[in-house]
């Protein structure tokens, strides 16, 4: 859960770099694997001393589900909500603590997040049924919308995906823990294959990696400590007297079951990290709106953003500025980008934070400091340093020797300079002392709009076209048929000898496919041809819909040779038959860069509706204003449909490719066709506008929100 507070309204505090409990005194916490999962079990099985009836758990809940940033004590958290403001009571994320019931609208009722029916038996609503461990308050309906499905992954907030329920990016770490805690306390009535989609292949035992990589990536909140601590203490009044131990320290997963590596609050493992904090790694001060900052981790773990800003000085002097506050985290080994709104497409393509504020408008001579609780950790130009230019039209990048932040600009012994507009590195860095060697590294950025940026034609049924089938711009590379290499796309040899896995992202949109006909994904490992993943229509994409996807390449599978190349081919039955690959990125990693468990996805930006004509012709499409400073923008497009009358969808995603939402216009007769779209409950950020047409036209246009 990523929203931390450092309030503890009822609970003891509880210190980062934690003394270990007196609850593990009798835990031999040397051990490792399946002796330390078993002293763990043993001890969270003695220890529970209470057994709450199912009603119990409600008192529970209004003790330990409180929200701790709320004085009053009047509100608990709702597992799975999000914004207690956009007018839809279903993502409330607090509500009153005694508003518990079963009444869809007002009430919350108790979540079995390993859900009942899932258990082996059955877990009831005693036992298992009722351990108040796993049991937090939902919404009603939302928790209706969970039902029994099997956590699986995905971004942004809870909802429906990849086949099951992805708990949020507030809530995943949370739920991975107490799906620990019920693997080890009921044993195999609660398994974790049971309950989540996922392998369990590099793991000795039912443990999958989904749960291993949230523990990792969600780091432990104040309200997961309150509840811990409350039921640990048998004094309390519906305290169960045991505790949940991948919360007092989450790295015991990785001691158990290996995988990425968990934040270890006992110091009990290193983790590599060469760095004490994080720091600024590049800065870019390009043309116009050219501007973006580079922040990286090499400190061993994955980092809560949610207490670090950006602030400015302006033209070296008065004070600094309100500050851009960061979120998310960022895994070890992995670097943050923060960018203006109006960068060029390559900046956004990588950007993590996009904004138009003063923090991301800076000059040459604008002092820019990174801070950490509003201590100031790391800066670039000199603070009261007068309006002499530091870094005028410039990239500076931080020396692969320099592995922390300082407070003293030292252009000359820990930047490298670079010519005006150089973008080529940005998304990556490396330190010589890095995370147990660790290097990111983009191999290939590419989206077509200037050339074949290297890639081969392979032949008749590859083709660089233009058309509202790209998604980024306006180019993208169309492959058909089943021609061989002449329905294929190749890339440029690359040397991948240092490096342990290969991410290759890309978005395509696909056209007539028959069911199950397919596209490959296929790698050369220097001396022949490997298909990697096969994408079947019907099965893994939709027509008519834009679609991202993420492979992994690993060298435990394949050879990593000094000539590796990629390749898309087209494996269909006719020239109707067509996909548009665009916006490929490559990237490389080694070493403590390097996780041990990689996620592959295949996420539909938007909905499908089904076609039946050939593409319409487009004259113009426009979003006016872009960028949208008020609560809407107006969508204005000319469509060629001869008197006719067309069904229209309008979809809003945002750059995580979350569905964010959905318009359905029927029977339209207006060739010169507006809609206002109502922005008021979106953040600001970059966002993609879709309009399809049951005609057969679709097209995409970027779309930033002040």
């Amino acid at each position: 859960m990523k929203k931390i507070t450092l309030l503890g309204l009822l609970f003891l505090p509880f210190l980062l770099i934690a003394q270990i409990p007196s609850y593990y005194n009798d835990v031999n916490l040397s051990l490792t694997g399946s002796a330390l999962k078993d002293e763990l079990a043993t001890k969270i099985i003695n220890t529970h001393t209470l057994f709450l009836s199912y009603s119990q758990v409600w008192d529970a809940s209004k003790v330990t589900d409180l929200d701790p940033n709320d004085a009053t004590q009047s509100n608990v958290i709702l597992v799975y909500g999000y914004n207690d403001n956009d007018g839809n009571y279903i993502t409330d994320r607090t509500r009153s603590k005694n508003a518990n019931g079963g009444t869809s609208g007002t009430d919350w009722n108790r979540e079995h997040s390993y859900a009942k029916s899932l258990g082996t038996p059955n877990l009831g609503t005693s036992g298992p049924g009722s351990d108040a461990h796993h049991l937090r308050p939902s919404d009603v309906t939302f928790n209706g919308q969970r039902g029994s499905k099997k956590f699986a992954s995905g971004s942004g907030h809870a909802g429906d995906s990849n086949g099951g329920w992805y708990a949020g990016d507030e809530w995943k770490g949370d739920i991975a823990r107490m799906m620990m805690y019920m693997y080890l306390r009921y044993g195999s009535q609660c398994l974790p294959t049971g309950v989540g989609i996922g392998s369990s292949s590099s793991t000795p035992d039912a443990m999958i990696d989904l749960f291993l990589q949230w523990n990792v990536d969600d780091p432990i909140s104040q309200l997961e400590i309150n509840r811990n601590s409350y039921h640990g203490n048998s004094a309390n009044p519906f305290a169960q007297g045991n505790r949940n131990p991948f919360i007092d320290n989450p790295a015991f997963a990785t001691q158990i079951w290996g995988g990425p590596q968990a934040e270890d609050l006992f110091g009990g493992g290193s983790t590599g990290g060469s760095s004490t904090e994080l720091f600024f790694s590049e800065y870019i001060e390009g043309s116009s709106y050219n501007k973006a900052l580079e922040i990286a981790n090499f400190t061993g773990n994955a980092v809560d953003l949610a207490t670090f800003s950006l602030k400015k000085q302006s033209n070296g002097a008065g004070s600094w500025s309100g500050g851009i506050t960061l979120s998310g985290q960022l895994a070890n080994g992995d670097v943050f980008i923060a960018a203006n709104s109006n960068a060029s497409s390559t900046i956004l393509a990588v950007a993590d934070l996009t904004s138009t504020g003063s923090e991301l408008s800076f000059n040459g001579n604008d002092a820019v400091g990174l801070f950490k609780n509003g201590t100031l950790i790391d800066i670039i130009g000199t603070f009261n340093g007068g309006s002499t230019n530091f870094a005028k039209d410039q990239t500076i990048r931080r020396k692969e020797t320099i592995t922390n932040p300082s407070t003293t600009f030292d252009k000359t012994g820990e930047w490298d300079v670079y010519a005006q507009n150089t973008f080529d590195d940005l998304g990556s860095h490396t330190t010589s002392g890095g995370s147990g060697g660790s290097t990111t590294d983009i191999l290939l950025k590419h989206s077509f709009e200037t050339g074949w940026d290297g890639w081969s034609d392979g032949g008749g049924d590859c083709y660089r076209i233009n058309s509202s089938r790209s998604f980024d711009g306006n180019y993208s590379i169309r492959i058909r048929d089943n021609s061989g290499t002449a329905s294929a796309m190749t890339s440029n040899s690359y040397d991948v000898t240092v490096y342990d896995n290969l991410e290759v992202k890309f978005n395509f949109y696909s056209y007539s496919m028959e069911y199950n006909e397919d596209f490959w994904l296929r790698y050369y490992d220097g001396s022949s041809w490997h298909t990697v993943q096969a994408f079947a229509r019907g099965i893994d994409f939709n027509n008519n819909v834009f679609t991202e996807a993420t492979v992994n390449i690993s060298s435990s599978s394949y050879n990593f040779p000094a000539n590796a190349k990629f390749r898309f081919q087209c494996d269909a039955s006719s020239n109707a038959d067509q996909i548009y690959i665009d916006n490929v990125i490559i990237t490389a990693t080694s070493g403590g860069g390097a996780k041990s468990f990689f996620s592959n996805s295949i996420t539909p930006l938007g909905k499908e509706i089904g076609f039946d004509n050939e593409l319409i012709e487009i004259d113009d499409t426009r979003l006016y204003p872009n960028p949208a400073t008020n609560s809407h923008t107006l969508l204005r497009t000319e469509l060629d449909i001869e008197g006719d009358s067309v069904d229209i969808q309008i979809t809003v995603v945002n750059i995580q490719g979350r569905l964010m939402k959905r318009i359905l216009l029927d029977e339209v007769q207006n060739e010169f066709f507006e809609h206002h779209i109502d922005l008021s409950n979106l953040k600001s950020g970059l966002y993609f506008v879709n309009i399809t047409t049951s005609k057969g036209f679709s097209e995409t246009k970027k779309l930033v929100i002040k």
